[in-house]
């Protein structure tokens, strides 16, 4: 079976648990398991860099000095026409417009009197402009200790927020820390419950013997603070 086709079954069978009268625990540790095999076939998914489709049977193919991972059917096409031709983006050409074109005579000989009267600065301008550049180039370094300070702080407080984790769930500092990593590695931010399922999808896949109570309490923690 394809990935395709298993996250296709996966989800009819969570659809067939959800339109159910009374669901169980026994149900909702099955939604967890399904979840787990579509996060597992889409994993499995590759696009192909000729025809864009994805599929989890694809092939590293060179012909022609040009190297493509591609589909079966590409594959088949292009041993077919011998030569591995990719997508091509179509870029829109800027348009011109009459008003972009000035003609010669439009420049007369005002402006370069402009040009003039404004091109030399005065001598104290120009002192007065190195002196700001030399403090400006002076001060910079004030900005280090700083940001020392606040990265001591932040780590102050994420071992704090270790510690209080720890005693509210008894898990060890080296699990929280993975947990906490899980959550920061979420692409798009997620409710508390849908964080409580990837987590533990994640968990499940790391082989952290943790019990779902326990872990979504941690969960519930990291995420509060």
């Amino acid at each position: 079976m394809g990935s395709l086709q298993q996250i296709q079954a996966a989800a009819q069978s969570i659809i067939e648990i959800c339109q159910k009268d009374l669901a169980t625990k026994a149900d909702k540790e099955k939604l967890l398991k399904l979840q787990g095999e579509i996060f597992t076939g889409i994993e499995n998914l590759v696009e192909c860099e000729i025809c864009g489709s994805i599929t989890d049977l694809i092939v590293t193919m060179t012909l022609a000095e040009v190297t493509a991972k591609v589909c079966t059917p590409c594959g088949i096409h292009a041993l077919e026409v011998g030569k591995i031709q990719r997508r091509t983006v179509r870029r829109r050409s800027k348009k011109k417009t009459g008003s972009t074109t000035v003609p010669a005579k439009a420049t007369t000989e005002k402006p370069k009197k402009k040009v003039e009267s404004t091109s030399q600065p005065s001598n104290a301008a120009t002192a007065a402009k190195s002196k700001k550049r030399m403090e400006s180039s002076m001060t910079l370094p004030k900005a280090a200790p700083t940001a020392r300070k606040a990265s001591i702080n932040s780590s102050t407080d994420t071992a704090e927020l270790y510690e209080e984790v720890e005693k509210q769930t008894g898990l060890k500092k080296t699990e929280i820390k993975r947990l906490h990593k899980m959550i920061e590695e979420i692409a798009s931010p997620m409710n508390l419950e849908h964080t409580v399922l990837y987590v533990t999808h994640e968990a499940g896949l790391a082989k952290l013997k943790i019990e779902p109570e326990v872990l979504g309490e941690a969960v519930k923690l990291l995420m509060d603070k």
